[in-house]
């Protein structure tokens, strides 16, 4: 049924948050961890904060508006999210309302409860998220790629200058991407797109066939391995889907979560029984893990040992995470200067967890993660994307990912706002083409 805003203070409303703070919130999500966000002297985030807050009065202000007709039937539709924040306020209390944890709590009520059908539903609908997106990942990978062409064969003065205004000194590769991780991710974002578009007929078929393409060049060039295992699990449910077309996609998409999520038992239970052995060892085998996870186990190590004083509401926020990580390894700092401990374990202590469910763990607890993947599973049941066309593709990817990045809402990264925006949205019945 359609919302009626009965009110043209509503509508006024809804029109500047659906057709102004919104799509200006993804330029924002959209832009960082770009050079963009380096520019603006970091200040994206705090403009983000600022929205956050402003699209969640518009919200409040509409629910509370009409408490019999909007407040209360939100209240018995959200139970969980309200269960969330019940939960995430003790961690909030128990850190000594730390702000990294404030900052947190802000990000996570803008994604569960500011993008709302309220404030995402117009006329234009996908038309603006999409494109905007498609445009601004092309131009900036096209950059990238011209900057290391031609950095070379520049003057001192000139190669300078780039430097000193992009990441080129981290990887020459991503110049304008924070790390090439980030890079080679968008860059898969923008295939999996490809995929939905093309299949929905909304972007010309020339188009994004040539942009495909282009993409795929992309990513080989990024080299994210990350990257590549989401669009493996992509394709591979995508065919799994033309070839059993009865699958509900819904269904399809709450399995790939659960399978993901299960991947932690063999991860934590190899953990556990290594840190029985010696919290700081180091064995063949967790050598062997470590490479092939990309340097990324130790730090899961550490995250699952630091969780076990906090198993239930967790520290709060990944800044406590990353702190609580490093006074645990600095506990044992005779053993790095002797040589006796793999010094790796200092040099990975001040990175984020690298896998989203564990992240979320360590911040949130088991108690906060459990009711935050009831509410996604109760999302994706009820979102009018995902029982038709190939939106399901992008959360299929965004959970592969998520355990190797930190994906989740915990962190400003767009793919978890593209996520939301897609189970809130109801982009099928757009019928013009967006291109």
């Amino acid at each position: 049924m359609e919302t009626v805003y009965t009110s043209s203070l509503m509508n006024r409303l809804h029109s500047l948050s659906s057709k102004i703070l919104m799509p200006f919130m993804a330029v924002l999500f959209i832009s960082t961890n770009t050079v963009v966000n380096l520019w603006s002297s970091k200040r994206i985030e705090t403009v983000q904060n600022i929205l956050a807050i402003l699209l969640l009065g518009i919200v409040a202000w509409y629910l509370l508006s009409s408490p019999k007709q909007r407040f209360k039937p939100w209240l018995k539709a959200n139970f969980l999210v309200v269960a969330y924040f019940i939960v995430r306020f003790i961690s909030l209390w128990q850190s000594g309302f730390d702000y990294s944890v404030i900052r947190s709590l802000i990000f996570e009520s803008f994604f569960l409860i500011g993008i709302c059908d309220f404030t995402v539903n117009s006329k234009s609908k996908g038309r603006f998220y999409i494109t905007f997106f498609m445009w601004f990942e092309f131009i900036i990978t096209a950059l990238c790629i011209l900057i290391f062409i031609i950095m070379p064969h520049m003057d001192q003065t000139s190669q300078n200058i780039i430097s000193s205004f992009t990441y080129y000194s981290e990887d020459s590769r991503a110049a304008l991407f924070s790390n090439v991780n980030f890079a080679g991710a968008i860059a898969g974002i923008a295939i999996v797109f490809v995929a939905i578009m093309y299949s929905n007929r909304l972007y010309n078929s020339k188009i994004i066939i040539v942009f495909g393409i282009y993409n795929l060049f992309c990513l080989i060039f990024f080299g994210a391995r990350s990257s590549e295992v989401g669009l493996v699990a992509v394709a591979f449910l995508f065919l799994l889907k033309k070839m059993m077309p009865k699958i509900e996609s819904r269904k399809l998409t709450i399995t790939a979560l659960l399978f993901m999520i299960l991947t932690l038992i063999p991860l934590y239970m190899f953990i556990g029984y290594n840190v029985s052995k010696n919290p700081v060892s180091y064995t063949k085998i967790e050598d062997k893990v470590n490479s092939i996870s990309s340097e990324r186990y130790l730090i899961w190590k550490e995250s699952y040992i630091t969780q076990q004083d906090d198993l239930f509401f967790g520290k709060g926020s990944i800044k406590l995470d990353q702190q609580a990580r490093k006074d645990f390894i600095e506990t044992y700092e005779y053993g790095f200067k002797s040589g006796e401990i793999d010094y790796r374990y200092y040099m990975v202590s001040g990175f984020v967890p690298h896998n989203g469910y564990i992240g979320m763990i360590s911040a949130t607890g088991w108690i906060g993660f459990i009711l935050f993947i009831a509410i996604l599973i109760q999302r994706i049941w009820r979102s009018k994307n995902m029982k038709s066309g190939n939106w399901y593709l992008m959360l299929i990817y965004v959970f592969t990912i998520n355990c190797f990045e930190c994906w989740f809402i915990l962190t400003r990264f767009m793919a978890c706002f593209f996520m939301f925006l897609i189970l809130e949205a109801d982009w099928e019945k757009e019928e013009d083409k967006l291109i």
